[in-house]
């Protein structure tokens, strides 16, 4: 069966709510009445047919070609299947997602991943600040799946984390996994200010020493992780994006902390990284 394809005619004028364009709301429609769907459009609404161009007949596999930074919540709340945009995506991609799949070919904004249960959210440009937060007001952001970025990302990554996993194959901004409550940063590139700011446990994974870190981190000294050892591999057998992985070493250096809030959270710093030349 065809993928259902959703081609953008023109970029909007104003954000476009894409929420109601997921596998588990679309199944069973025809092309006909999803082109008859109302989408929020700035502070009115318009149909699918006048914003895309629709084509295919598999609402478990949702194509959106020519994407752009005005595609708001896309793959909101979705369960299962796939999502794959070829182009740009804009904020809340992935918000509360529990399943399936998104594939972003271009950048993305902020809040991506925001408050999801589970799922795999792949962005194979640069995505924005809060990266698997929780909104303001949550008590926590992401609490389960995996997002993968390999460009750079913004500030406060995985602020409020739960569980799940972050990696960051670019550089990251400040702020790092901020009041994280648990869960796996990864960040493979250059790292800016205060990783770990007021975490409360989780890991945060560092290819090189960031621009600066707080001093209420505790040196533990020069570690050879078994935890790291199992990550790295189980992240290399993901499939071929991910097979990189295999040329990590577990040996890092440990910072317990953040003292400031019970020290129960770890940042390592990698010794011997492919990014390091080692």
């Amino acid at each position: 069966m065809k993928p259902l394809v959703f081609t953008l005619r023109n970029t909007p004028e104003a954000p476009v709510d894409l929420g109601p364009l997921i596998p588990d709301l679309l199944a069973g429609m025809k092309v006909a009445q999803i082109n008859r769907l109302k989408l929020a459009h700035g502070k009115k609404s318009v149909s699918v047919a006048q914003l895309f161009s629709v084509t295919g007949m598999d609402p478990a596999n949702i194509q959106i070609r020519h994407g752009c930074d005005k595609l708001l919540y896309i793959g909101k709340g979705m369960s299962h299947g796939s999502i794959e945009v070829s182009g740009d995506a804009g904020d809340f991609a992935g918000q509360r997602m529990r399943g399936g799949t998104i594939r972003i070919y271009g950048n993305a904004g902020s809040w991506v991943g925001n408050s999801m249960y589970g799922g795999l959210v792949e962005i194979h440009g640069n995505v924005e600040s809060y990266l698997g937060a929780g909104m303001p007001g949550a008590a926590h952001g992401m609490s389960n799946g995996l997002i993968y970025v390999k460009g750079n990302a913004g500030d406060r990554i995985g602020d409020r984390m739960r569980r799940g996993t972050i990696i960051i194959r670019g550089n990251v901004g400040s702020f790092c996994g901020s009041r994280m409550q648990a869960g796996t940063i990864v960040a493979l590139n250059k790292t800016g200010e205060y990783p770990g700011w007021n975490m409360k446990r989780g890991t945060i994974v560092l290819a090189g020493q960031p621009s600066h870190m707080a001093a209420t981190f505790m040196s533990c000294g020069e570690l050879k992780m078994q935890f790291l050892r199992l990550l790295f591999k189980q992240l290399s057998e993901l499939g071929n994006e991910y097979a990189f992985f295999k040329n990590y070493s577990p040996a890092s250096h440990r910072f317990a902390g953040d003292l400031a809030n019970n020290g129960k959270g770890e940042i390592l710093i990698l010794l011997q990284s492919p990014s390091k030349g080692k």
